[in-house]
């Protein structure tokens, strides 16, 4: 995501007030002759001080700060003569600080002030159209960058930063990344310390031009050297975030600390961050949460949204999923002027999480942001307009809210239109469209985009296939620290479908993945180790994986163990009785698959007591809080029924099955709507049924292909055995009939298959095991 380097817009106003406090008029000489409009002394004396007392009560370090006495004061001086008054008056009613609002006059008398050249009033409108904030006007980046232009000319110090960094970014007007370092170098070369941090957000920022780390540290390190109360922060955070390369949390820890022992409040809370996560510093999650607290209890509203985080699941931490805390925190922080969370606040009205369920109320919360011009806000309304779990589809309206965002320099708006496109939710699968995507954002330096990028070209999805090239974009991006890349660069060394396995650079890949916090790292781990594909099975060091996730705060890490331990899938670790307590614990966090899990050891008596009722009306029950996992898992128990060897413990009912479908649908995205149809298709167990699929395969994204070959194979195995026969025909490994049947000729195509894969252990067991369901799957 692209970093705009504006301040907060009273911070603008604050900086413009103390550059402009002593422009007040000064007094003419006593014995000088009057002229007609000339001030007197006495009156020019006023004026200032009047100025002066409006600058003290306005100033948001004063405890007995009082917006409304300012005005006052600001207002008599304007009388009095001051443009400099004048221009705060105008910028008070604008945002109604003090005062009722008023934008029309609030502008107009900025305006009539920058009319004379005023610098800072120049400027004050370049700060007014250059942020999205909804209580001023509309974000016109081109509007504000003339502005600011303007007042550089005039000589202001912020018009000269501000269109220095504009430039630089593209924004608002055509990119010209050294002119723009330039415009600002040339204040930090005058120690000028927002210039050098300035100067430092330039150099790290790709949207701004080929990033020079070592220079961006050096101009951070002599704005903190000089002074500057963020240039610390910004140091923890070049190091933290991955910018300056793989992160370095033990360096951005020591920033970070001296930052707080400056008395940064935000240092104080990414000191809590990390010891939180143990990054950069011993882990001590209760120590870590308290201190966030006690910031949150202030009134901090980073901190606010950071509880949200933890308690929404947004952010996988070792503490109980609570939604209805996280609302309140969310709402916590949005009346304190968090936008990421008062966008949070949206979604989960929308959804109903943490708060009674209001569609259309959630969507405007977001609505009102995302007008405005707030990119991500534009991002997460077209999230919303997409999704049905967050009321009516709305294709074009997401479509459109992504490309204006991603026309405000946002990349992952581009992210976003490419995911539109190649996951199935809302349209048929369009790969070349989705690439396309994907390559621009990475066009612009967005990690994410360039790891869909590449790993579209390693696996050929969209474009021909080139292993290497793909590949190599993937590692690329995993410089970054982007821990998405590394488990991305994990699954292309290990599933056989981008290029030849290497398990053990897989390994390392998913282990740094891990290190970086994606405890996804740590079940893939477990995952190599449980399956046997590439490793030999090992079932203590899969559930000490699963383990790991699970006590990081992932739920799919309980999940995962607990499905493998009642199946019996994981040998020398555990009871299946373990597994079902693994499940039971997972369903107390909220995931929702959990029910799913646990159901089904419930009907199979595995780690507890046979109980196909109690399996039933533990997924109905789910389903009615709005369980969408358990809805559809309940539908393929009538639809397929359920039966091991000679025992029945579900017999099937396509009315029942249809009638759950009925009632589900509309929570279902179009493509798991989709798959729900294919296995009513195949649940008639003919050709025409399988055709039926075959012929709509395409409109599926990867990952929803995959799931329903897996689910075939258990459900309807003369399915899953013919769309085998049918892609492996086309990919030219088998030469006999297509017909659903398990022949011989089959099984060697399937081992052929997973040869050319250099995956031969996977189909030992034959085409019908998980092993060669899997890699199957990976050929559609």
């Amino acid at each position: 995501m692209s970093r705009i380097c504006h301040v907060a817009l009273m911070t603008v106003f604050a900086a413009l007030s103390a550059s402009t406090a002593l422009s007040a008029e000064t007094a003419p000489d006593p014995g000088a002759p009057a002229t007609p409009g000339a001030v007197t002394r006495e009156r020019a004396v006023n004026a200032d001080a009047l100025l002066r007392l409006g600058d003290l009560y306005s100033n948001a370090d004063n405890a007995n700060r009082d917006p409304a006495k300012a005005f006052d004061y600001y207002r008599q001086a304007a009388d009095a003569g001051s443009a400099a008054a004048r221009l705060r008056v105008g910028e008070m009613r604008v945002l109604g600080e003090g005062t009722e609002r008023d934008i029309s006059a609030g502008l107009l008398a900025i305006e009539e002030v920058a009319s004379a050249g005023d610098g800072a009033a120049l400027a004050s409108l370049g700060g007014l159209y250059s942020h999205a904030d909804n209580r001023a006007i509309p974000l016109d980046l081109p509007r504000a960058y003339d502005y600011y232009r303007r007042a550089a000319a005039a000589g202001n110090e912020t018009g000269i930063l501000r269109s220095g960094e504009m430039l630089a970014r593209g924004q608002g007007i055509a990119r010209d990344s050294a002119a723009g370092l330039a415009l600002v170098r040339s204040l930090a070369d005058r120690g000028n310390i927002y210039a050098l941090v300035s100067q430092g957000d330039l150099m790290s920022d790709a949207d701004a031009g080929v990033p020079d780390m070592p220079a961006a540290e050096a101009a951070y390190a002599k704005a903190a050297a000089l002074g500057h109360p963020d240039a610390l922060l910004r140091l923890g955070d070049l190091f933290g975030s991955g910018r300056a390369g793989k992160p370095d949390y033990a360096k951005a820890f020591g920033y970070y600390e001296k930052a707080a022992e400056a008395g940064q409040q935000v240092g104080r809370l990414r000191v809590a961050e990390l010891t939180f996560r143990g990054q950069g510093t011993r882990q001590d999650v209760e120590g870590g949460l308290a201190s966030i607290k006690e910031l949150a209890d202030g009134g901090d509203a980073e901190a606010l949204s950071f509880l949200g985080d933890v308690y929404s699941g947004a952010t996988p931490a070792p503490v109980a999923k609570d939604s209805l805390a996280a609302f309140a925190y969310y709402q916590r922080a949005a009346d304190a002027g968090n936008t990421r969370a008062a966008l949070r606040v949206g979604e989960m009205t929308a959804h109903g999480l943490g708060t009674l369920r209001d569609v259309s109320g959630g969507r405007d919360m977001v609505r009102r942001l995302a007008d405005a011009g707030n990119p991500l806000a534009l991002i997460s309304l077209g999230d919303l307009l997409r999704e049905p779990q967050s009321g009516a589809v709305d294709a074009d309206g997401a479509v459109a809210a992504y490309e204006r965002a991603a026309g405000l320099s946002e990349p992952e708006a581009l992210v976003r239109l490419g995911d539109f496109y190649s996951d199935g939710m809302t349209v048929a699968v369009d790969l070349p469209k989705a690439l396309d995507y994907y390559s621009k954002a990475a066009g612009l330096g967005d990690v994410i985009g360039a790891v869909r990028a590449g790993a579209m070209l390693a696996r050929g999805q969209g474009i021909a296939q080139d292993v290497a090239a793909g590949r190599a974009m993937v590692k690329a991006a995993t410089e970054s620290g982007e821990a998405e890349a590394h488990i991305v660069m994990g699954d292309l060394l290990s599933r056989g479908d981008g290029g030849p396995p290497d398990v053990q650079a897989a390994m390392r890949w998913y282990a740094e993945a891990a290190a970086l916090g994606r405890t996804q790292g740590l079940i893939r781990l477990g995952d190599l180790y449980r399956e046997g594909k590439l490793l030999q099975s090992n079932g203590k060091k899969a559930a000490g994986y699963y383990r790991q996730a699970a006590e990081a705060g992932d739920a799919y890490g309980l999940l995962i163990l607990g499905s493998a331990l009642s199946e019996s899938l994981l040998r020398n670790a555990g009871k299946p009785a373990d597994g079902v307590a693994a499940l039971r614990e997972a369903e107390a966090t909220g995931l929702d698959d959990a029910a799913t899990a646990l159901a089904d050891a419930m009907l199979y008596g595995m780690g507890t007591k046979r109980d196909a009722k109690a399996a039933v009306a533990l997924l109905e029950q789910a389903a009615g809080t709005g369980n969408v996992a358990a809805a559809r898992h309940l539908i393929s128990y009538y639809r397929d029924g359920r039966r091991y060897g000679r025992t029945t413990f579900i017999k099937a009912d396509a009315k029942r099955a249809e009638q759950l479908m009925t009632g589900v649908s509309p929570w279902l995205s179009r493509g798991d709507r989709l798959v729900e149809e294919m296995l009513f298709a195949a649940a008639a167990n003919d050709t025409k049924g399988y055709q039926s699929i075959v012929a709509r395969m395409h409109e599926l994204s990867a990952e929803q292909r995959q799931s329903l070959v897996r689910m075939m194979r258990t459900t309807h195995p003369n399915g899953y055995i013919y769309l085998a026969q049918q892609q492996l025909k086309q990919a030219g490994y088998y030469n006999g009939p297509v017909n659903g049947v398990l022949s011989g000729s089959t099984t060697r195509a399937v081992g052929r298959f997973c040869a050319a894969r250099s995956l031969p252990n996977a189909c030992r067991f034959g085409p019908m095991s998980s092993q060669a369901g899997d890699v199957l799957s990976y050929a559609f």
